[in-house]
């Protein structure tokens, strides 16, 4: 347009036309308004062409290059401003692309907050946590580590758990090696020695990822800390160009998944931590009654189900009453640890040990043979109370009295499986102690007599 009035306006000096004239009136004026230092050398140069005779034939030549001139710098000014233009656009553009984004990954994070709210899984947050960040970050694959949760093993020992949802399952065994550690240096140590071998780590990955026919070229690992200041996972970028520094929008990211990781970590540990503290006992670490109550139904279930048989032991401390009363309830709690340590440990990893209270315990030992298997197993029990016990420099000795009842044999349900191992059980203290009785019809109607001889 500012080219069409330029040449208007110098038409208008050259023909005075009267509705020319009117035309570039109005373009003159809308000119001036937006470009007045412009408009200002228009006008110049138009008195000028009208002092000058260029009509005549000398002047023909010259008047011709000042108007190629004239046209190159019109040009050129038009090139600039549309340069400006598209700058801007391009600017505008990448900052709504940005902003976009933004809200994508603001959408991402409230959800996997109120995820975390509600207890759903910690792998399923932050699976969604590593797929919003691969959203923003162009080329990217995102991989979460968390320290080991007791579930995940690599060659039969505690794995950290790696949530990497965009690179194969194959490729995670052979990465936990490195992730490993990665994570120990990370926890602790000498601060050089830390780096270093965070360096060849991340390297060791790159060339895992490589090996698989993966592009990428260079990785960026962040140490995620809990509220306390532990090292509580990492963040781990794997990236197809090798920029060298991260952008703000960038660590604008991994700054937020940081703190989503580090809370969402603390939160599943408190949520674990408050179950655990709910369905075991304070003072042993056993499960308590209402875990043992729960496994009882699983194990009727499946024997049921399977046509196999199970043990209910019933369990109880001879003269521990004795032992709380002299020395204490202090001395007492320690021999009600050091008894149920040395249960556990002569117990299978599947078989139930829990504490019904006071000193009374329940083991449920599933797919037993037979009464002879059982009362072996109540017999391992009663021998690994044998040794004593060191407490403040003295020695004290402890015994158990055992009862036992067998699924389908001696009960068909819960309640009379736990009923009639406790009938055993005080017969067998009727018999002075340190005994193992396989319940008997018999002992129903000599229970109550047996139950109170047993107060101590």
């Amino acid at each position: 347009m500012l080219i069409w009035a330029t040449w208007r306006l110098g038409a208008s000096v050259f023909v005075p036309q009267g509705p020319v004239l009117a035309e570039c009136a109005g373009c003159s004026q809308m000119l001036a308004s937006a470009y007045p230092s412009l408009m200002r050398l228009a006008i110049l140069g138009s008195s000028l062409i009208a002092a000058y005779r260029w009509y005549e034939p000398g002047n023909i030549t010259w008047t011709l290059l000042l108007t190629g001139a004239a046209a190159a710098g019109t040009a050129f000014w038009a090139a600039i401003l549309r340069r400006q233009v598209y700058a801007k656009t391009s600017e505008l553009r990448f900052s709504l692309e940005a902003q976009g984004k933004a809200r994508q990954f603001d959408v991402a994070r409230n959800e996997v907050l109120e995820n975390i709210a509600r207890n759903s899984p910690l792998l399923q947050n932050m699976e969604m946590l590593a797929l919003a960040i691969e959203e923003q970050i162009a080329g990217c694959a995102c991989a979460i580590v968390m320290p080991p949760d007791g579930k995940s093993f690599h060659n039969g020992r505690p794995a950290p758990v790696l949530i990497a949802p965009s690179l194969a399952e194959e490729l995670h065994p052979q990465m936990q090696p490195a992730i490993s550690a990665v994570l120990t240096t990370g926890a602790g140590g000498d601060e050089g020695r830390s780096s270093a071998n965070d360096i060849e780590a991340m390297e060791a990955l790159l060339r895992i990822l490589q090996d698989a026919g993966l592009t990428f070229k260079t990785s960026r690992m962040s140490v995620v800390f809990s509220g306390n200041g532990d090292a509580a996972g990492l963040l781990i970028l794997f990236l197809q160009n090798e920029s060298a520094d991260p952008d703000t929008v960038e660590q604008s990211i991994v700054g937020s998944a940081s703190r989503l990781v580090s809370l969402a970590g603390d939160h599943w540990r408190m949520h674990e931590r408050l179950l655990h503290e709910a369905r075991h006992d304070g003072l042993t670490g056993l499960p308590n009654r209402t875990v043992a109550e729960d496994r009882l139904e699983q194990a009727l279930a499946r024997a049921e189900r399977g046509r196999k048989q199970f043990a209910v032991f019933g369990i109880d401390l001879d003269g521990f009453k004795v032992i709380n009363d002299q020395l204490g309830h202090d001395a007492g709690d320690e021999i009600l640890r050091a008894v149920s340590a040395r249960l556990r440990n002569n117990l299978r990893h599947s078989d139930t040990l829990a504490r019904m209270g006071g000193d009374e315990f329940l083991v449920l030992i599933e797919d037993c043979a037979g009464q002879s298997a059982a009362q072996a197993v109540a017999q391992s029990l009663i021998s690994a109370l044998e040794e004593p016990v060191f407490l403040d420099g003295r020695q004290l000795w402890i015994s158990a009295s055992i009862g036992v009842a067998l699924y389908p044999a001696n009960g068909k349900n819960a309640s009379q499986l736990r009923r009639n191992a406790d009938l055993a059980m005080y017969r067998a203290k009727s018999l002075g102690g340190s005994q193992v009785a396989l319940w008997s019809p018999e002992f129903t109607t000599a229970g109550k007599a047996a139950q109170k001889s047993s107060s101590l």
